[in-house]
């Protein structure tokens, strides 16, 4: 095929100076048609390693089913969700106490958690993007220049949690990163890690309280973060409550082979095996796993008696950590500082109980009041 660059008509001795206006309007085209296809190229993530669901490698068992939103094991988990929602609410109306139980040495606790929040989500994302991943090992980054620097940018977020400084900046940003990886993964996997939304939220509305002026204010501090700061624990409870959902369906209900071929690089993670109920099959492992997670992920949405659902929780999502290799406990940090934070309350400490924030608004006896105003 001829090449209007390589050879071109003969021109008069007076025009051969002149350009060639059709040509260099070519060779404009398609210098911009090759710099679309490089940027696009650059986001494009064929470079990328196997794509992995934490430690499953992609294979016939990485699709969704759908149609098993229909199916027996979805219908337990609504139900069972829906019973333990209205079993809190049961037992909070009788405690009358929506932040049962009340152990006094929580309250000491609660000066560290944007803190240990703060730095236990910023190793998560450090772990993973020194690995070009995107907050979990399934969001992968395009390994080239473009999944370098956006990389690059996680880590500035992840260090601002750290050392405190611009946190409010570096939680925004980390807002924006979970939004570019829908350009990287599907909306589904993007939706699993909703929880960096919620944590990012709580610190721009509490930070990190470490850089402060000498009147005492946050180098950050504004009043858009004043005005979030009474929704900071919901929205943390929130996300958490979502995270814990989607990946009960994502990964278990509605995408069992993904369970069983994880169980079956992994055989002692079926404990049911280990004590002898053989009965108890891979399948029926992985559907249980995603019924509790699914009921965990409805009692956190539903807001009662949030402190107990997190002691109930404790132990399900540590015994994993000791069948699997260290990047299990690194990739559930974040969930398991916030579950910290949503224990001892984060900066809203434990308000004391309705009955007695009524007694001290309620008049004074009469010898109090007749103290107060100086008779006999």
């Amino acid at each position: 095929m001829r090449s209007v660059f390589l050879r071109r008509p003969a021109l008069p001795a007076p025009l051969q100076r002149r350009p060639n206006v059709p040509a260099v309007l070519s060779e404009r085209r398609v210098a911009w048609l090759g710099a679309v296809i490089t940027v696009l190229s650059l986001f494009h993530p064929a470079g990328a390693a196997a794509h992995a669901r934490w430690f499953t490698e992609e294979g016939s068992h990485s699709s969704l089913e759908w149609g098993r939103l229909l199916s027996l094991p979805v219908a337990l988990a609504i139900l069972s969700g829906g019973a333990v929602v209205l079993l809190l609410g049961l037992l909070q109306r009788a405690l009358g106490d929506p932040l049962w139980p009340r152990p006094p040495f929580f309250q000491r606790l609660e000066p560290s958690v944007a803190a240990i929040l703060g730095v236990q989500t910023a190793i998560t994302m450090i772990f993973m993007a020194s690995r070009l991943k995107l907050f979990v090992p399934n969001i992968e980054l395009p390994r080239n220049i473009v999944g370098l620097l956006i990389a690059g940018v996680v880590l500035l977020a992840a260090f601002s949690f750290i050392t405190g400084v611009l946190t409010r900046w570096g939680a925004l940003i980390t807002i924006g990163l979970v939004l570019l990886g829908l350009v990287f993964a599907p909306w589904y996997e993007v939706l699993e890690q909703a929880i960096f939304v919620g944590i990012a939220i709580y610190l721009v509305a509490v930070g990190r309280g470490v850089v402060r002026y000498a009147d005492g204010s946050e180098e950050d501090r504004s009043p858009l973060s004043d005005r979030l700061l009474p929704y900071a624990l919901p929205v943390l409870r929130v996300s958490a409550g979502v995270s814990v959902l989607v990946l009960g369906f994502t990964e278990k209900l509605i995408n069992n082979d993904l369970g069983v071929a994880f169980l079956n690089d992994h055989r002692r993670f079926n404990v049911a095996h280990e004590v002898g109920l053989t009965w108890f099959t891979d399948e029926r492992f992985v559907y249980a796993i995603g019924i509790i997670e699914a009921t965990a992920g409805i009692a956190l949405l539903s807001g009662y008696l949030t402190r107990v659902v997190i002691l109930a929780l404790w132990i399900p999502f540590n015994l994993g950590i000791a069948f699997l290799p260290a990047e299990e406990l690194i990739g559930h940090l974040p969930i398991l500082s916030t579950m910290y934070v949503l224990l001892v309350r984060g900066t809203e400490g434990i308000p004391p109980p309705v009955e007695e924030s009524a007694r001290e608004r309620s008049p004074m006896p009469r010898q109090r009041a007749a103290a107060a105003a100086g008779l006999p």
